[in-house]
């Protein structure tokens, strides 16, 4: 039972999609609330500055989440012989959780971006 709680645990969820809005002209795929946002009041310089921020704080979540993998794994097998051990299992939740704001919030900056025309915005990886 602890051993199933810990894996359903180590598990992340994929973040809900927004809407496909390919088929429109970028001016027109901003979502609801995009233009009313802080980034929306960003210029086009401001809003590269803040996906590189976005960016290097989402690679540092994922070193975290990644981080802990070993662990977790070693945990996990330690704990298939003594079962109370697979509450040690980090789950790292509030990394997870902040890691899927901060998707929510690059998306919105690129939508933006796009919409103002502003070029490529720098790449996550």
């Amino acid at each position: 039972m602890a051993l199933a709680v810990v894996l359903a645990g180590c598990a992340r969820n994929a973040p809900q999609l927004p809407p496909d809005l390919s088929h429109l002209p970028p001016e027109q795929r901003l979502l609801v609330g995009d233009q009313e946002s802080p980034e929306g009041k960003l210029t086009c310089p401001e809003l590269k500055e803040e996906a590189v921020k976005a960016n290097a704080a989402s690679r540092e979540l994922e070193g975290i989440i990644a981080s802990n993998r070993g662990y977790n794994t070693a945990i996990i097998y330690v704990s298939s012989f003594l079962p109370p051990l697979a509450l040690a299992a980090r789950t790292d939740e509030e990394a997870k959780t902040s890691l899927d704001s901060l998707q929510v919030r690059r998306d919105r900056i690129d939508r933006l971006a796009k919409a103002k025309n502003c070029g490529a915005m720098p790449s996550s990886n």
